[in-house]
């Protein structure tokens, strides 16, 4: 599509859903058009579009369109993400002068733990944490925690719907293999990946847990595994349980939905 013809057609979708939002009642489509200032012919593959994505509902019996739930679940999925940065941006600053480590914040994004924020080790030398990086649930720490405190239904769909790709040699291919993992997972309450998404690194992650028991994100760090020994992974361990718990009990208050995104 042109460039033009892009951003006139995205203008158009704004308007539809802000004239949408401001009515306060379900429109015709006349209406719609006539407020828009939209071909109906145009408006007609616009409304198509919105509806299959939930952004826009229809009402059968009266053929008036309102605002769909997956626009106010945008939303709130926005503002909670942000909710959650916020409260656990200090949190997370504290926790990287203390431990001497980088550390993040991953959510669930359709069948990706991607890093929404990220906090850098106070070290010359560290691995950076790049907000913004998808990784695959099955292949890194913050992806498995995620997967192991996902309702089992889910879980078992996403296993069976995802094809395993080894992104390293080390990544974890076994769907029975994996299986067991997770369950381990949930039973010690932490998530560890050596060089299975980035050779060398190893990721250690636990949940920032909701409500009825999900995880609402993770919290992890990652390293050259070189320099893990048993004492630091200990340590590690624990002031990431610490630094989860708080940012849990302060989005308590504030629940913050999960679920495919």
């Amino acid at each position: 599509m042109p460039a033009a013809a892009a951003v006139k057609s995205a203008a158009r979708v704004l308007d539809l859903l802000e004239v949408l939002a401001d009515a306060g009642r379900p429109l015709a489509h006349a209406e719609l058009a006539r407020r828009c200032s939209v071909p109906k012919s145009s408006l007609t593959q616009l409304l198509r579009t919105l509806l299959a994505r939930g952004y826009v509902e229809l009402d059968a019996g009266t053929q008036r369109y309102q605002p769909g739930e997956a626009l106010f679940d945008l939303t709130r999925r926005g503002r909670d993400i942000r909710t959650l940065i916020t409260q656990a941006r200090p949190i997370l600053e504290r926790l990287a002068q203390r431990a001497k480590e980088s550390f993040s914040i991953s959510v669930l994004r359709d069948d990706f733990a991607e890093r929404v924020f990220s906090v850098e080790s106070p070290r010359r030398q560290l691995y950076s944490l790049h907000v913004g990086v998808r990784a695959p649930l099955y292949a890194n720490s913050s992806g498995k925690v995620l997967l192991a405190w996902m309702p089992a239904v889910e879980r078992e769909a996403y296993l069976s719907r995802t094809r395993l790709v080894p992104l390293t040699d080390r990544t974890l291919v076994s769907g029975s293999a994996l299986r067991r993992q997770l369950s381990s997972v949930r039973t010690e309450g932490v998530a560890r990946s050596f060089g299975e998404f980035t050779p060398g690194i190893v990721g250690i992650a636990v949940p920032i847990l909701g409500a009825p028991g999900r995880a609402i994100a993770s919290l992890g760090t990652a390293l050259p595994i070189e320099r893990l020994d048993a004492r630091l992974d200990a340590q590690l361990v624990r002031l990431l349980k610490e630094a989860a718990a708080v940012v849990a009990a302060r989005a308590a208050s504030q629940p913050i939905p999960t679920g495919k995104h």
